[in-house]
């Protein structure tokens, strides 16, 4: 019960005023919204509870600022590039309107981009998750605001919009603005003219021939003013999340986009980097990928982020599924990328890496984190499946850090198997190839000039360097992980390979448990066909070369019966340690009764 003094009730104070949440200030309060995800704080912070709430948290731009840079995005926010001025305008994608900018504010903007694109990977992701990757043409429903969601062809997608413009303006019920215009509303936006994105080395549909004539931006990655980049990066007049709907094979030209816009956003990057290897399990999304510029932006994320080690091991994903070999002008734009010591950033860069070295570099300086050199080991094993990039990969290194990984991970199956099997194709020297023409040749030879005294050396001077190590590490392996058929089958592909070559059949002998592993695995797995084929061929080389050289025979039966010896010690020691430290436990347990 509540009295009152003289019994004259206060008169009512606005408590929703003077709550005590409008002054937590914008630190307290963004370590609030760190526990929402980053829709719901969208949602939540420009819900109009009451005009102190607008004041305090939605309008000023500080609170916006701080969770631009914070996780999950943690934008790099350069006061000199996002400062008061209309210039800093320029920053920001698409970001013309300056309209648009004042009213909801630059730092605002910049956070419901990255919640649009946050909302539409999701989406993407769960489609491909559950199947529902539209296939054909479907009208829709015609009430629907954007009624060619459904639409499974990008190139159908655009015909119709274009369509319906040209319905418009014959019926004067609808405007029609330029495509650059950035007062459409997103209705209105829909209907402009189509131009699609223009990222350097990437190709799209229906590009205009005056937006590529433009000189590149020196600055930055080259963005083209279209339908395409409207609907992905330009928000609603009240700065709005609005929900993007283009057609399924609009996915990977709407995540390079992003992954261009916001090339110096960490969390975007991650974001489109985790959800690609949903989209390039498809051929067509892959062929897309390459014409897009994709494996250009893949490597640029590596090199922009060098100690992020989760842009790093889903960039390598990423580039398992973008290795995956394709026919035609599509594969040799993954091949260029990846040999090419000028592709990866704008023109006129004075950059010297190619992304074999990029990959390689990535391996040395991360070697303790065991799921990036199991995921850099399984793309190895796609990049070497051409062969001047098998060769490129063996000259820089590739063997070395292939081997470290397996060194530095010997109880790691998943290393040790993606390790094996990268090695697999790594220990063939590449032969002269009879299709070559002189001009790919002479290609291939400004390319390895370009790597200095590296590209000098052979294939074969890299792997006598190595072949030791490689197949103490693959015996290792093999003895570790033996009731694992699909390591073993990988590890004795690796011994077959190196006993092609006689040179290294010494080396193989006096391996030690490299012969008896192989009898072994012959023993235990009888019906795996490829493992008695590989293991079997390995064994009867051996026998070849040691029955053609006594001495080397006495020897390596020698050897044979010193190991056996050694492995009878090693048991005899271990038993009397395990005896004594059962004496010990026993008297131990005798003093306490």
């Amino acid at each position: 019960v509540v009295t009152f003094e003289d019994g004259v009730k206060p008169a009512k104070k606005n408590v929703f005023h003077d709550s005590v949440i409008y002054s937590l200030g914008t630190d307290v309060m963004a370590q609030i919204m760190s526990f929402l995800e980053p829709p719901e704080v969208h949602s939540f912070l420009t819900t109009p509870f009451s005009k102190s709430w607008l004041e305090t948290y939605t309008n000023p731009q500080e609170l916006w600022k701080v969770l631009c840079s914070s996780k999950p995005f943690y934008a790099k926010l350069d006061e000199s590039d996002y400062g008061s001025s209309d210039a800093s305008t320029s920053s920001y994608p698409l970001c013309n309107d300056l309209e648009r900018y004042h009213l909801v504010g630059q730092f605002r903007l910049l956070f419901t981009s990255f919640v649009k694109c946050m909302k539409y990977l999701e989406r993407i992701k769960d489609d491909a998750l559950n199947g529902r990757t539209p296939s054909a043409y479907n009208n829709g429903n015609q009430n629907e605001i954007y009624p060619f969601n459904r639409n499974g062809s990008l190139k159908a997608y655009f015909k119709r919009a274009r369509k319906i413009e040209r319905r418009h303006r014959q019926g004067g019920t609808g405007s029609s603005s330029s495509s650059s215009s950035g007062n459409a509303s997103p209705a209105e936006g829909f209907f402009n003219a189509v131009e699609t994105l223009e990222v350097q080395n990437g190709r799209g549909e229906g590009n205009n021939n005056e937006t590529s004539q433009e000189q590149p931006n020196p600055s930055g990655p080259r963005i083209g003013h279209s339908m395409l980049t409207q609907r992905l990066l330009m928000p609603t007049r009240a700065g709005e999340v609005d929900h993007v709907n283009l057609p399924w094979s609009c996915a990977i030209y709407a995540v390079v986009n992003w992954m261009v816009a916001f090339t110096d956003v960490e969390g975007i990057q991650i974001m489109c980097l985790k959800v690609l290897p949903y989209l390039l399990e498809d051929e067509s999304q892959r062929t897309t990928a390459q014409w897009a510029g994709l494996t250009d932006g893949v490597l640029r994320a590596m090199v922009l982020f060098p100690d992020s080690i989760e842009v790093h091991t889903v960039a390598f994903h990423t580039l398992v599924l973008l290795a995956r070999p394709l026919g035609g002008n599509e594969g040799m734009l993954f091949h260029r990328a990846m040999v090419n010591t000028r592709g990866i950033f704008n023109v006129g860069s004075s950059s010297s890496k190619n992304g074999i070295v990029i990959m390689l570099d990535s391996m040395r300086r991360f070697a303790q984190d065991e799921v990036l050199q199991a995921m850099s080991c399984w793309s190895l094993v796609n990049v070497a499946l051409t062969p001047l990039q098998k060769t490129m990969l063996v000259k820089l290194g590739g063997l070395t850090v292939t081997a470290n990984a397996m060194l530095q991970h010997p109880y790691n199956a998943e290393v040790q198997f993606r390790a094996l099997f990268a090695l697999i194709n790594l220990v063939i020297p590449s032969e002269a190839r009879p299709e070559e023409t002189e001009e790919m040749r002479q290609i291939e030879r400004e390319l390895f000039q370009e790597l200095g005294e590296v590209g000098e050396t052979s294939e074969k001077e890299m792997l006598d360097a190595s072949v030791g190590q490689i197949a103490n590490l693959v015996v290792v392996a093999m003895k570790n992980f033996c009731s694992s058929e699909a390591i073993l089958n990988r590890a004795c592909l690796v011994l077959h390979n190196l006993s092609l070559n006689e040179d290294y059949h010494s080396v193989l002998l006096w391996t030690p448990n490299c012969y008896q592993m192989l009898e072994w695995c012959i023993g235990n797995y009888p019906h795996d066909h490829v493992l008695q084929q590989s293991a079997g061929g390995t064994i009867q080389r051996l026998n070849e070369t040691l029955s053609s050289d006594d001495d080397l025979r006495d020897r390596f039966n020698h050897s044979i019966r010193a190991q056996q010896q050694h492995s009878l010690d090693v048991a005899w020691r271990d038993a009397l340690y395990l005896e004594e430290r059962q004496q010990e436990l026993a008297q131990r347990q005798m003093n306490q009764s």
